[in-house]
């Protein structure tokens, strides 16, 4: 690659990064500004006497650890669901006599591309008969519907991609399938097992329609389910970015470290 194309490159990568992070830097510098100052014309870019009271308010509320409990329980309650269903459906479509496995496989996916608000009205009847109406077990139940088809689709991909020596080996030497799940095909299956976690973890904590639907209760909101919630007061404004940095940081942290991975693994199993 010649310089001139590498300087360009460069170029429109900085300025991809730039206008990516935008957002996210004007949300930490509005954070820091005490209320009065959210109603002067300044640098919105950055605080004239940078405020740190929003995010010590935040970290003794009671109400904001109840919501950061919340949403821990939503995301670990949805990965494990999801994770575990798709781990067993993508073995047995791949490596089980089911007919027309492919088809369903196709099927399955076709669920995936639906608009999820089309899945919004039939959840709320379900969570509504399960009584877990203005639960967080209600998001628990409902997420996995969204990253299951996806996440079956790459899996399988993956699993039938093995060589068949593997299973049928683990087979001869008297291993169920549990046992051949998890001594032989877990093990190399974890980079993409690692994709479909953070392709969850996008979803559980992106998602602000079915929060806003089930939830109403202070107590039983999750983070991003209270900011839908809330009508900010330009004075309160502070605090409200305050509250989505410190939900939002730890997870951007995380799938940041592991993007490569994420890249990686993805790749392994959507190409066919």
């Amino acid at each position: 690659m010649s310089l001139l194309a590498r300087l360009a490159a460069g170029s429109l990568l900085t300025a991809f990064l730039v206008f990516s992070l935008a957002p996210f830097l004007w949300m930490v510098a509005a954070s820091l500004k005490p209320g009065d100052e959210q109603l002067i014309f300044g640098n919105p870019w950055w605080a004239a006497s940078p405020d740190w009271s929003n995010y010590t308010k935040l970290l003794v509320s009671p109400l904001f650890l109840r919501w950061a409990g919340n949403t821990a329980l939503v995301l670990l309650g949805t990965l494990a669901i999801s994770l575990g269903a798709s781990i067993l459906a993508a073995y047995a479509l791949a490596h089980r006599r089911v007919p027309q496995a492919r088809l369903l496989v196709v099927a399955l996916f076709a669920t995936y591309l639906l608009p999820s608000g089309l899945l919004w009205l039939p959840m709320i009847k379900v969570v509504q008969a399960l009584g877990l109406a203005d639960s967080p077990l209600a998001l628990v139940v409902t997420y996995p519907g969204l990253i299951i088809p996806f996440a079956t689709w790459v899996l399988w991909n993956f699993f039938k991609d093995l060589p068949p020596d593997l299973v049928e080996q683990a087979r001869l030497e008297g291993a169920g399938d549990l046992r051949i799940l998890a001594r032989v095909l877990l093990p190399v299956a974890l980079p993409v097992l690692a994709a479909v976690a953070l392709f969850g973890i996008a979803i559980t904590f992106n998602d602000y329609l079915y929060g806003l639907a089930f939830l109403s209760a202070p107590g039983a909101q999750t983070l991003i389910s209270e900011v839908a919630h809330t009508s900010v007061d330009i004075n309160d404004a502070g605090f409200t970015f305050a509250a989505i940095l410190l939900g939002v940081a730890p997870v951007a942290v995380f799938c940041a470290f592991f993007a490569d991975t994420y890249a990686k693994g993805l790749g392994t199993g959507v190409i066919d």
